[in-house]
């Protein structure tokens, strides 16, 4: 009798349990509009970043992609779009090439940050 009451203790403790708790919230993911004049933000990033304008540079602005980093602050809010740029400098005799990836974080128009590893948030 005592191992019947024990077994039906357990099954009613687990099954209150169950309804006690509620089922994992469901995060609705708000994404920012893609970025139209990224090539001319970037291009502009670079110009106000280095000393003078260097006439052997070239920017390869790749097309913008779906980012995975929230960028509405702390409280998260929504997530933007991530560019990929290669920047090109060569010496003054062309014969060395020096090539620096980065990644531009994006909330509609505005850069939100630079990082130069795409897996790394802003």
């Amino acid at each position: 009798m005592r191992r019947n009451l024990s077994a039906l203790l357990a099954v009613g403790l687990i099954a209150l349990g169950g309804c006690a708790s509620k089922p994992p919230a469901t995060e609705v993911v708000v994404r920012a509009m893609p970025p139209r004049n990224h090539q001319a933000s970037i291009t502009s990033y670079f110009d106000a970043t280095t000393r003078k304008v260097d006439p052997t540079r070239e920017i390869v602005i790749g097309t913008p992609q779906r980012g995975t980093c929230p960028m509405g602050g702390n409280t998260g809010g929504y997530v933007g779009w991530v560019v990929p740029v290669e920047h090109k400098t060569r010496n003054k005799d062309s014969s060395v090439v020096t090539v620096n990836t980065s990644f531009f974080w994006f909330s509609d128009e505005v850069i939100r940050g630079v990082t130069r590893r795409m897996e790394l948030c802003p």
